[in-house]
């Protein structure tokens, strides 16, 4: 997230005329999205909670366990199709959707402290 925050600051244009600026935003949503669906699949099973059908429902999940409020949950959910996306689909990948993914990383932080307050509650 550190790396991504000074980048949300560059123009649409910017960004879509800079390929190693695209580059960079993609690996690092990339992988700021396979982290959040580790650390998703260990809280379900920290809880002991039934295993989810697939990444989205395993963020759906945390929100079912009061790990995340269930609007945020639902809000973060889509985050999982988009990984699919970077790791399956980059030879078409959109980079409107990148740049929009971008703009809320806000979201990766709020994702972080909630899982810190649960853990501390339940650890």
């Amino acid at each position: 997230m550190a790396r991504l925050e000074p980048l949300r600051e560059k123009s649409p244009a910017e960004f879509a005329q800079d390929p190693y600026l695209r580059d960079i935003v993609e690996r690092n949503l990339e992988v700021a999205a396979q982290c959040v669906l580790d650390i998703s699949h260990r809280l379900i099973s920290l809880a002991a909670a039934p295993s989810p059908r697939d990444y989205y429902e395993a963020i759906l999940r945390l929100g079912e366990l009061g790990a995340l409020p269930p609007e945020f949950a639902r809000r973060l959910a889509p985050l999982a199709g988009f990984r699919n996306i970077l790791v399956h689909e980059y030879l078409q990948v959109d980079w409107d959707k990148v740049y929009k993914n971008l703009q809320q990383v806000d979201d990766l932080a709020r994702f972080s402290d909630l899982v810190r307050q649960w853990l501390a509650k339940h650890i």
